[in-house]
């Protein structure tokens, strides 16, 4: 805190020596330079705030549809490091949506990062890696939202929103085709009947062919289909009051997991390599009514929302050519959503929202795993021998045969969730001192989740227990069936209430230069690990086999058998094996924000400490991975953003974050290591030039070129496997005439080498060691689209 007061102090002195230095600058500029926007106009609008983007006091990137379009940007993973400190690895397939901000983020289960698309929250992770579709801005805010928007936001939330009807008429027809055998097209348009109707509607579909190759089934992994569309209608019933009615709907269909075997010790990448099915399905649809009304002090915007989602994943869970195990996941969910907000609009110093906020989302996971061949001898029936061949001094052998061809658990979790909240809160503008404001803001939550569990086998698990004799009794084999039924249900549930403050001060020197501190909380949602299932399981497959071993072992051999009794006592806690708390976070925030040199030199500033508890993170465990809370952990770091356009039609931005994510305390002895998944260093260079050209043939050539830059990542909280810092280079060339745009793309020029994931799963064939699998980041990749309006 002694460094963050410190660096307060310092830029009250260095801002109104920028301020003066430019003042003189931009008097001789003036008759040289066009006044140039660089986002100084663009204006955050939502329910909840409506302000300058560079009024608003907090860290925030905003990218616009001309920035998505030439740098390529498809969907929320293309956002990666193009604001500081945001991370989205890219890997797996669309149910698969990691976001990470300044070293807090999530891989499974609750998300870190929020997601609204038009006002309306996507309360599921599986539902955020969507195409694009008509989009105007992304805002992306770093730092705890909470306040104002509630759970999982305690990294930062992602705003989408999409074209008006009312602002955007005409028709957009975009085709394009790329390497690897990718298609892509897109249809849109919209009308304004008249100063009251507007709609628009649109349709898109992409595909292609994967980018590596299954060497065990010669087919491609990872090839992608998707299409959809959307429908928008808006009414303004009079000068006063609104509705927008908006319902779009993505199908898409993907193949496999480019997964490969990394061995950390010996640095040695294998080839994908794995024998069963592996793929991913989505349904999503998604449908909000918005309805404002503006009075003469306040605007009330009233949002529902409705969210369907039905999935579909099989995964060969060992990645090897071996038949060991699989798991299938299915998941259909509803979630409603409904949010009233009303907003001060008076010009007086006290400026205030305030809302209610609930929701209530039903989902039911169908989770069967399926053990084959391969997994029962090598984990239940060699293992069980092993132990048996170690136990020194028996007069008999012993010995487990498996009969199942194999053991197929099947597993149904229904969890309802729902939550209420409100919140407040209100900025005074001049506080004390003219051009000094301070935001004080408050949101209580409750949040009720329930689990209803039922893990079970169709049949019972079949194995021969075989006792052979030593010869001085016959020397003769007997064999002893064991038929085990398996069945693990209940049910559990969670209350949680928070409140979530935030405090924040605001100086500002005059129209282009200002100040901020703030002190905010944020928490993310606690939860059930399905995934535990298996291995409770496991637990009780081993206690039943033991006990009906001894009740069905003859009384005249059991003196020759060793104490098995403490292998029958399955005393797991079903409940608290499966359960994990909530996240907690204070995030503590200095920053400012100048517009230099006529306004054609925009800089941005923070610097942050933030301090988590209970910090949920993703481990292996047994048969698959499952969230824990894993201690206490501080993350410290700086942010800095520079818009320059230092001549006409040419635009310059640089974005760099810089985090130092370590455990304080950590329950698995890895305190002081760096928190897995989270870049020490962020960088986005990019730039845009227009030539004129203003010929018959041609009007003009954009031309757009980018650097993006992540890293040391560590994959693992033990810190023994990480990808060092890479970039890499991505360009577009768009030649426009009239309403026609062709663009020349590519993607990773310069075909870099990266790991983009890493992860560890069970050892089958060693089960005192894991086995650890990488996905390469996408190779070259480039294109060609044509687009036109009218």
């Amino acid at each position: 805190m002694k460094k963050l007061l410190l660096l307060l102090l310092i830029a009250t002195e260095v801002l109104p020596v920028l301020a003066r230095i430019d003042k003189e600058q931009s008097d001789r500029d003036s008759t040289i330079y066009k006044n140039v926007n660089l986002n100084e106009i663009e204006v955050i609008s939502s329910p909840k705030s409506e302000t300058r983007f560079f009024e608003f006091p907090g860290s925030i990137s905003i990218i616009g549809e001309k920035k998505l379009e030439r740098q390529h940007i498809m969907s929320l993973k293309g956002l990666s490091s193009i604001a500081p400190n945001l991370y989205i690895p890219d890997y797996g397939s669309k149910l698969i949506s990691s976001i990470y901000i300044r070293g807090i983020g999530s891989r499974i289960n609750s998300p870190a990062v929020g997601l609204n698309v038009d006002n309306v929250p996507y309360l599921d992770k599986s539902s955020f890696d969507f195409d694009f579709m008509d989009i105007e801005k992304i805002e992306i805010l770093r730092g705890p939202q909470g306040t104002l928007y509630g759970r999982n936001t305690m990294a930062g939330l992602i705003n989408i929103y999409t074209k008006s009807p009312f602002d955007y008429q005409g028709t957009k027809i975009k085709a394009g085709y790329g390497n690897y055998n990718t298609w892509n097209a897109a249809l849109s348009h919209s009308h304004k009947i008249n100063e009251y109707v507007a709609f628009s509607v649109s349709g898109k579909y992409r595909k292609n062919d994967g980018y590596f190759k299954n060497i065990a089934t010669g087919k491609n992994s990872g090839s992608t289909e998707v299409a959809g569309g959307r429908a928008q209608i808006y009414i303004k019933i009079n000068p006063r009051l609104k509705i927008n009615l908006t319902s779009d709907f993505e199908y898409n269909d993907q193949d496999g997991y480019p997964y490969q075997m990394f061995d950390k010790k010996k640095d040695i990448r294998y080839p994908i390599n794995y024998n069963d099915r592996s793929s991913y399905d989505r349904k999503l649809s998604t449908s909000s009514i918005l309805l404002q009304y503006i009075h003469d002090r306040y605007i009330m915007n009233s949002i529902t929302g409705y969210q369907f989602l039905k999935d579909n994943m099989h995964m060969d869970q060992d990645f090897t050519p071996l038949s060991v195990f699989t798991l299938q996941q299915k998941q259909k969910q509803d979630a409603i959503t409904q949010e009233i907000t009303f907003k001060s609009t008076t010009d007086k110093n006290l400026q205030w929202v305030a809302g209610v906020f609930g929701f209530y989302s039903h989902l039911r996971t169908d989770g069967p795993v399926n053990f084959k061949e391969d997994g029962l001898k090598y984990m239940i029936e060699d293992n069980v021998n092993s132990i048996f061949e170690n136990i020194n001094g028996l007069p008999v052998q012993l010995g487990l045969k498996v009969q199942s061809p194999n053991l197929y658990i099947n597993g149904i979790y229904k969890t309802p969730t729902f939550g209420l909240a409100v919140f407040k809160q209100m900025t005074y503008n001049n506080l004390f001192i003219k051009n000094l404001s301070g935001t004080i803001g408050l949101r209580l939550d409750y949040e009720h989740t329930k689990i209803n569990h039922h893990t079970f086998i169709d049949e019972p698990f079949i194995s021969d227990f075989n006792i052979i004799l030593p010869p001085s009794m016959g020397g003769r084999a007997i064999s002893i069936p064991v038929s085990v039924p398996l069945s693990v249900d209940g049910k559990d549930k969670m209350n949680t209430w928070e409140l979530l403050p935030k405090f924040e001060l605001k100086y500002k020197f005059n129209s282009r230069y200002f100040i901020y501190a703030s002190v905010a909380r944020g928490y993310r949602s606690g939860g059930y690990n399905f995934q535990m299932f298996s291995n409770i399981v496991q637990e009780q497959l081993r206690s039943k086999m033991i006990t009906e071993i001894l009740n069905k072992v003859p009384q005249r051999f059991k003196p020759m058998l060793p104490d098995l009794s403490h292998l029958t006592n399955n005393q797991t806690d079903v409940n608290n094996s499966i359960r994990y708390k909530p996240e907690h976070s204070w995030n503590y925030e200095i920053g400012g924000r100048a517009d230099l040199w006529n306004r054609r030199l925009g800089i941005d500033f923070s610097v942050f400490y933030i301090d988590c508890r209970n910090q949920q993170i993703s481990i292996v465990d047994g048969f698959g991975r499952t969230t824990k809370n894993s201690g206490h952990s501080a993350s410290k770091g700086s942010e800095i953003s520079v818009r320059l356009s230092p001549v006409n039609n040419l635009q310059l931005t640089a974005a760099y974050g810089y985090t130092h994510a370590t455990f304080i305390s950590n329950e698995d002895g890895n305190k002081g290591n760096y928190v897995p998944f989270a870049p020490k260093h962020t960088l986005a260079l990019a730039g845009n030039y227009t030539i004129e050209i203003k010929k018959n043939w041609l009007d003009y050539i954009f031309i757009n070129a980018e650097y993006a830059g992540r890293g040391k990542t560590f994959w693992t909280e033990s810190n023994d496997v990480a990808q060092n810092f890479y970039g890499l280079l991505n360009g577009d060339l768009t030649f426009q005439k009239n309403n026609i745009d062709l663009s020349i793309w590519g993607k990773n020029l310069l075909n870099k080498r990266y790991q983009a994931f890493y992860f560890e799963t069970m050892n089958a064939e060693n089960l005192k060691e894991n086995n650890g699998f990488m996905q390469l980041g996408r190779p070259i990749t480039f294109g060609v689209d044509i687009t036109l309006k009218f």
